[in-house]
């Protein structure tokens, strides 16, 4: 499906899965979610998990997607639920965002597992981005309620490797050194609503663009997903979401890595102020007026921070700000 058919066909959803807000926010106390824990979302979407717990948990979080669309739905739904402070938003593709110097409490990746190639190559990305201890991993994957014949197989339009049972899926999460430790499932009525509505989004839209130049394609598309998901989709797939820990608690990039006294362990911007605690105990504050560039941004961008290993990272702003430099005299 092209991106343009996946944006006309999601125009009536905000959860972009066969997940309700219910569970939505169970998925959330799974989690254990607090106040000032930091969120990142890949394939985020309409940014509805990002902007529903930031209400709810008063999280901060960092929604990465490819489709402009989805992001400014995603703006708008934040400022509706008053989050905008909160949460900010990257165009791009979700592969290219984790790295090692990103440390966020819980990384989700809900229903798009092929950013990674698959669940497994997925699950190793993720944890790229993840805090070094006590961290969760949040993925969504779809999984067979039985193992499926090969007419299923080509109906779909699957690999017979890409998805596999619900305790295949399990096996895939050992093998990855991860512990699974909640899971949400949908139901049929989760299913049924997230696919109805779509051919119910695009019916309206061709009504109302009789003369699009894909509209032969948009409804010919539309038909098959129809006709795949009430033949087989509905009787033989499931989707869930799943937290993971890594065993141990550590997620392996960090297993050799020593944290330094002077490594920064919380930042904030506050009174025009930048405020950082490093591991050591220390707080150590410089005037958001020592940075022009931290100056004439808007105050959303001021306020999301990357901790690095010695360094704060401003991502919206592409700024880094070595945590030694604050704690030398200005020149």
């Amino acid at each position: 499906m092209s991106l343009r058919f996946h944006e006309i066909a999601e125009t009536k959803h905000t959860i972009l899965n066969p997940f309700s807000d219910h569970k939505l926010m169970q998925v959330g106390q799974a989690c254990d979610l607090r106040e000032k824990m930091r969120v990142l979302d890949l394939a985020c979407g309409k940014g509805e998990t990002l902007i529903r717990w930031a209400q709810a948990f008063n999280i901060t979080g960092v929604g990465v997607d490819i489709s402009p669309v989805f992001l400014e739905a995603a703006r708008a739904r934040a400022y509706e639920l008053d989050v905008v402070s909160q949460v900010n938003w990257i165009e791009g593709d979700a592969a290219d965002y984790p790295q090692d110097y990103h440390e966020f409490d819980v990384v989700c990746c809900l229903g798009a597992t092929w950013i990674g190639g698959g669940l497994t190559g997925t699950l190793d990305l993720m944890r790229t981005a993840l805090k070094p201890q006590g961290g969760a991993l949040v993925v969504g994957e779809p999984y067979w309620h039985d193992d499926p014949p090969a007419w299923v197989l080509d109906a779909q339009g699957y690999e017979p490797e890409l998805f596999t049972t619900l305790e295949g899926t399990l096996d895939r999460f050992d093998a990855a050194g991860l512990s699974l430790v909640e899971m949400v499932l949908s139901s049929p009525d989760d299913w049924d609503r997230y696919e109805a509505r779509q051919w119910k989004a695009v019916y309206d839209y061709l009504e109302q663009n009789p003369d699009d130049p894909q509209a032969a394609d948009l409804r010919a598309w539309s038909a098959r997903n129809r006709r795949t998901y009430v033949t087989s989709g509905r009787r033989y797939l499931g989707w869930g979401v799943f937290v993971l820990r890594v065993d141990g608690g550590f997620a392996p990039r960090h297993t050799d890595q020593r944290q330094r006294a002077d490594q920064p362990v919380f930042a904030e911007v506050r009174g025009g102020m930048i405020w950082v605690t490093l591991a050591d105990g220390r707080v150590i504050g410089n005037p958001v007026s020592w940075y022009d560039w931290l100056v004439s941004a808007p105050p959303d961008d001021q306020t999301l921070i990357d901790l690095e290993s010695l360094s704060l990272y401003w991502p919206s702003l592409d700024k880094r700000l070595d945590v030694r430099s604050m704690l030398r005299p200005r020149p």
